[in-house]
């Protein structure tokens, strides 16, 4: 390729790298701080072991994964137009974003399957943790099964360029991280069959099981056997639940949408490529399919009573690690009253009551909370 059509087909100005820059800089930050953060009241609050709470703890971390590994290096390479890490990387960054979508679309749908049993069968036996944990060991190795053939086919390959420096031509040779152990024919069918196992297939039997629970949640006024209020709160927190995993599925499917479309036409017509500015197209669709993995926690955060207490919780904490000049004179004042408050042993019994009514109270709230 002359070096003048190199320059019209995935030259980019100067101003729009650095926004593209701080735009995925952004995302991959607060991706791994969300999520981590999930993760660790996950694994932490004794109250959040529940079974759907393990599949959004495995969500995240895939998440995870996708913003430590995927989003600065592969954003690196595309923006330079060669490779320059280490040759490992050009298998090991595609092989595991594959294995990262896989893990989250299998999870989406692995939630979507245990809130329809809980739901519409509501006598049936629920699902164990143990039998959650197996569910979570199948889904990941689904997900690197079907995400093998990405490490088998990507390697380094040596590629010579001409490149115009000064109006005088050089010969070069560049390194490219290309698909170099699997014919045309075998990469398009790879394409064709993850689009179809990563993207169309769960996102059907998602869509149906939501659709399902949202007639049977939504399609009576009275909630059904309710006898009191207790009744009706739990059917209200199962409508918030079922509306924060709804909009958790719409925003994965909205986000990756573009690229899976991309990577269709990419192997049905090659001649997209040649398209002008085209690599603007796909660092706009890339962008918004690895910003998804930044999104979910804020979902949390505003959907679910218990991860939005645990947020607040863990950030009062934070911020209590560095007290203020109005905390230290509050803790001096403290130091004169603690003798004078001693000699009220029965307003110090009375305190300590309400104390145990107010802890009693939250956890019976925390008992018929979101996460049913």
């Amino acid at each position: 390729m002359e070096e003048e059509e190199f320059e019209r087909l995935y030259s980019a100005p100067v101003g729009l790298i650095i926004l593209l820059s701080i735009l995925y800089g952004l995302i991959s930050i607060l991706a791994i701080i969300g999520n981590c953060l999930v993760i660790w009241i996950v694994a932490t609050a004794k109250q959040m072991h529940t079974v759907t709470n393990m599949y959004i703890a495995n969500l995240a971390f895939a998440d995870v994964i996708i913003a430590v590994f995927c989003i600065p290096f592969q954003f690196q390479a595309a923006l330079l137009q060669c490779w320059n890490l280490p040759q490992f990387m050009c298998a090991f960054c595609p092989f595991v974003q594959a294995v990262s979508v896989n893990v989250s679309v299998f999870t989406l749908t692995a939630i979507a399957v245990d809130r329809h049993r809980a739901i519409i069968n509501p006598l049936r036996a629920r699902r164990t943790k143990f039998a959650s944990k197996l569910v979570i060991i199948s889904i990941w190795v689904a997900a690197l099964t079907f995400a093998l053939p990405c490490a088998i086919a990507f390697r380094v390959e040596m590629l010579n360029e001409r490149v115009k420096e000064d109006n005088i031509v050089y010969n070069v040779t560049r390194a490219f991280c290309a698909n170099v152990n699997l014919s045309e024919n075998e990469l398009k069918t790879y394409r064709y069959t993850l689009v179809f196992v990563q993207y169309l297939v769960p996102f059907c039997v998602i869509s149906f099981v939501y659709i399902q629970m949202a007639i049977n949640l939504w399609g009576t006024h009275a909630p059904g056997n309710a006898q009191d209020s207790r009744d009706i709160t739990l059917l209200k927190n199962k409508k918030r639940v079922i509306k924060m995993l709804i909009i958790v599925v719409v925003a994965f499917g909205l986000c990756w949408l573009p690229l899976q479309l991309y990577n269709i036409l990419y192997v049905t017509i090659p001649e997209i490529n040649e398209y002008h500015f085209i690599s603007i197209v796909w660092f706009g669709c890339d962008w918004l399919a690895m910003s998804n993995s930044c999104y979910n926690p804020f979902i949390y955060g505003i959907y679910n009573e218990k991860f939005k207490r645990e947020f607040k919780n863990r950030l009062k904490a934070c911020c209590s690690r560095f007290p203020t000049n109005l905390e230290m004179e509050d803790r001096t004042l403290s130091m004169y009253t603690r003798v004078s408050s001693l000699q009220w042993p029965l307003y110090g019994h009375t305190q300590r009551s309400n104390m145990f009514d107010n802890r009693r109270r939250e956890t019976i709230g925390q008992t018929y909370g979101n996460d049913v």
